[in-house]
């Protein structure tokens, strides 16, 4: 098992974080890993099929920056205020922030960059609140019944 503090939340998304994507209603059954509290008061990071007596059972999903990565599509072609956008999936450092987000442009190169953007102070972070924003507006997230992407 993985402790659970301040520089292996830069890996795996803290109980904060996991609450934001379940209260906004994304499905998190296809996490690898989950957040365990075990007796000593620790929160530790442990395989989804891991078990143990000595486990509580506070337990909830959590993901990587990969598993959010791939829980994103690549591109998305969304319809903004009767405007069709198509755009890619780009990350930005701007320190101390990091910056996810879809890089759209319509037919005449108009961008719309704000409507699917999110900074934070870890990429980790920032895929979860773009995560939130696709979920809420039902673009580019992988569907738990067919693992297609729904890409409205």
């Amino acid at each position: 098992m993985i402790e659970l503090n301040s520089k292996t939340q830069q890996d795996f998304l803290n109980r904060e974080w996991v609450h934001k994507l379940l209260d906004a209603g994304v499905d998190m059954s296809d996490a690898k890993y989950r957040i365990v509290h075990v007796n000593g008061g620790k929160d530790c990071i442990a395989t989804k099929d891991w078990t143990d007596e000595w486990v509580l059972h506070e337990c909830c999903p959590t993901y990587t920056v990969s598993e959010l990565l791939y829980k994103l599509h690549e591109y998305v072609y969304p319809t903004i205020d009767g405007i069709q956008y198509s755009g890619g999936l780009k990350f930005c450092k701007d320190a101390p922030f990091y910056m996810w987000y879809y890089d759209l442009t319509d037919e005449d190169f108009k961008e719309n960059q704000e409507y699917l953007y999110a900074e934070a102070e870890y990429p980790i972070e920032s895929l979860a609140m773009l995560l939130i924003q696709c979920h809420k507006k039902d673009i580019g997230i992988k569907t738990k019944d067919t693992g297609d992407i729904s890409n409205k």
